[in-house]
């Protein structure tokens, strides 16, 4: 039986993804939200809507709508960086999340997603010994596009 991937295909794992706020939607005035220990799943699968008919014995369903829903991401940041995030606190804009260019083959562009939103920067955990952190929720407003569109670069 043949498969759908062949060995070149595999793909590069996708670490030291970046996620950019901007106020822009084109994302030209995009900057780096801090170093993230991860990138969370940015969007559910939508709840499902049942049916039944009284000539069938089962349940079906199908998609319905999809939860806004939150982000959380844990950040590490500098004093500079935390007074910027701190600024953008409930400031509506566009959140960009990058992959890595080694995810993507050669002489292409890497997925890149958008997202509107806000956020807010609160005070996370510290352990000792560890940099400091704080947790950036988002609000997503909008709903999730993927383009392998050139980012913008200043």
């Amino acid at each position: 039986m043949a498969s759908g991937v062949k060995n070149e295909d595999m793909p590069n794992l996708a670490t030291l993804s970046k996620i950019y706020f901007s106020e822009s939607e084109d994302g030209t005035d995009a900057k780096q939200i801090c170093l993230c220990e991860s990138i969370p799943q940015l969007e559910e699968a939508p709840d499902a809507i049942t049916g039944s008919a009284v000539d069938i014995d089962y349940e079906f369903s199908q998609p319905g709508k999809t939860k806004a829903g939150d982000i959380e991401l844990n950040v590490y940041y500098t004093h500079t960086q935390h007074k910027w995030m701190k600024e953008l606190n409930k400031k509506p804009g566009y959140f960009f999340v990058k992959h890595p260019e080694n995810t993507a083959p050669e002489g292409e562009e890497p997925l890149l997603r958008k997202f509107g939103g806000s956020m807010v920067t609160i005070p996370g955990e510290l352990t000792d010994e560890d940099w400091l952190k704080d947790v950036v929720k988002i609000y997503r407003n909008t709903a999730v596009t993927e383009s392998y569109d050139k980012f913008p670069s200043k």
